[in-house]
């Protein structure tokens, strides 16, 4: 396995999912996705399947507010576990039309399961996102007795 070239596959992959917030093609983008992909967003629920990702983005980005968003992201690191297997960090946040760029509040970070179906094309099998938030009050507090 040539590694450079694998990761640069995923990457292509990602960057086609990412444009389809901008393109609204979110049929399209399921194709990079498993029939049975388990996708995770950032607020908990759990999309299951292709059906079920087409729908609940073509709802979200048809939304007035959403209109003219984009995805913007970048990926952080890529571990292959075996030669069609990879897991992915990412981080990201969806720019509205009316934003320069997307606020630190919102972005969030996520990890894929990519495998290499049997025509040798990656495809993203698990989706978790999670937002990144500051820490609370209490966990700074304990951060700092434990330094001592």
């Amino acid at each position: 396995m040539n590694k450079v070239i694998e990761m640069k596959a995923i990457r292509q992959v990602n960057d086609e999912i990412y444009r389809s917030f901008e393109t609204l093609d979110f049929r399209g983008a399921a194709t990079h996705l498993t029939e049975d992909c388990d996708y995770i967003t950032f607020n908990g629920m759990h999309l299951k399947g292709r059906e079920a990702y087409i729908t609940s983005h073509e709802q979200l980005m048809n939304n007035f507010m959403f209109r003219g968003a984009r995805l913007e992201g970048e990926i952080d690191q890529m571990r292959f576990l075996n030669d069609r297997t990879a897991v992915v960090i990412a981080r990201g946040a969806i720019r509205f039309r009316w934003q320069k760029k997307a606020p630190q509040s919102r972005q969030s970070i996520n990890t894929t399961l990519w495998i290499k179906n049997n025509e040798d094309q990656w495809q993203m099998a698990a989706f978790h996102n999670c937002r990144i938030k500051k820490p609370g009050w209490l966990k700074t507090v304990m951060a700092r007795i434990t330094e001592r």
